[in-house]
């Protein structure tokens, strides 16, 4: 479950995303969306992603957690 701290983060990080940049493209977006939600750490496919930001969204929601 997401944590009040984690949600207040991402959503701020969300809100920062395009400040000195310009997304053009999609994959940029994706690109940029991932690495807010979950890290860059490694590669992340559109599940993990929208698993994720579900989770934040609705913390104690259907997930498999």
């Amino acid at each position: 479950m997401a944590s009040d701290d984690e949600r207040r983060e991402v959503a701020e990080n969300l809100r920062n995303l395009t400040i000195g940049r310009s997304i053009q493209y999609k994959e940029q977006f994706f690109d940029e969306l991932a690495e807010v939600v979950v890290g860059f750490e490694d590669y992340h496919d559109f599940d993990v992603v929208l698993e994720k930001l579900a989770d934040l969204i609705d913390p104690e929601g259907g997930g498999d957690d």
